[in-house]
């Protein structure tokens, strides 16, 4: 690795997060693509191997931890959905779905700690870390979960290398608070194993999708940018893009209200009937008696 180029680029990348408007204090959540980045650093600064590799992601995550300062918080995902498909979780072991850098941190960086849910787990460092990591709930997008600890804090998300409309899941925790009819509460028991190497049954929930009802994701970070509620900055050949989770819940919310999801979803033949078997009865029914405890993770989505 050419050293002195490495020291630029980490002093550019968090100047271009300081544009981006990451601030010490934020609470950051971070999304990415960092298949993109390494390979744009492996021609730009020469890196040599996987230790060279290991060493620029490293840097990044380091340069990170910089931008928020020791009052900020970090969150990464790691989310699994094994856990549903009756292949239980274990905290240390249990590897995430959404990309090979989040698992890193699992791997690798013993400075940052793992939450508890085993659907919708983050790998967490900084102030809140701690507070982050004893937090113990049912529900993956409820009302005890970090989605409401995001939407509190102000959070902003950070998308590096990937657009919003793979990375957006804050947008399920608004769909579960203002309680969308075609989702409802679905309950799963498996094998858990704690951070002490505890195993028991657990149960946990998700406010899961109808699949009966055809849809696809459609939101971009171009249509938060457009609503003024995040912002993009170009890096060596790749973006930052920052979304602000506490606006961004009033436009998503707007949008599937009043706006049948348009820029949220494609419904193929479906509309959103905010009357139909009445929603909110729906879900307060769903949370008493659907524990069927079926695997189906194509309706996570």
């Amino acid at each position: 690795m050419n050293n002195e180029l490495f020291e630029n680029y980490k002093r550019d990348f968090l100047s271009a997060l300081r544009e981006a408007d990451i601030h010490e204090g934020d609470v950051v959540y971070v999304g990415s693509d960092i298949a993109g980045v390494i390979m744009g650093a492996i021609k730009e600064l020469e890196l040599r191997g996987k230790a060279e590799q290991n060493a620029f992601l490293d840097g990044i995550i380091d340069t990170l931890k910089t931008s928020v300062g020791e009052e900020g918080t970090l969150l990464f995902p790691v989310y699994s959905w094994d856990f549903c498909r009756g292949k239980g979780f274990d905290y240390y072991k249990t590897k995430g779905e959404v990309g090979a850098f989040n698992n890193y941190f699992l791997e690798n960086r013993k400075d940052f700690i793992r939450t508890k849910h085993p659907l919708y787990s983050f790998m967490v460092w900084g102030k809140d870390a701690a507070k982050l990591a004893a937090m113990d709930y049912q529900e993956a997008w409820g009302e005890a979960s970090i989605f409401v600890y995001m939407h509190e804090n102000k959070a902003k998300e950070l998308d590096l290398n990937v657009d919003a409309l793979r990375s957006m899941t804050f947008k399920h925790y608004v769909e579960q608070s203002v309680k969308v009819p075609y989702r409802y509460p679905k309950f799963f028991l498996g094998k858990y194993t704690d951070e002490n190497g505890v195993t028991e049954m657990r149960s946990y929930s998700m406010y899961v999708r109808d699949l009966s009802v055809e849809m696809k994701s459609t939101q971009t970070t171009e249509f938060f940018n457009n609503a003024g509620v995040g912002k993009t900055v170009a890096f060596h050949g790749w973006n930052i893009n920052v979304v602000y989770l506490d606006q961004a819940y009033d436009v998503i919310k707007d949008c599937l209200v009043n706006h049948n999801g348009e820029n949220i979803y494609s419904f193929e033949n479906y509309k959103i009937d905010w009357n139909a078997d009445s929603a909110k009865e729906r879900y307060e029914v769903g949370f008493l008696k659907d524990r069927s405890f079926a695997a189906i993770p194509e309706d996570l989505k």
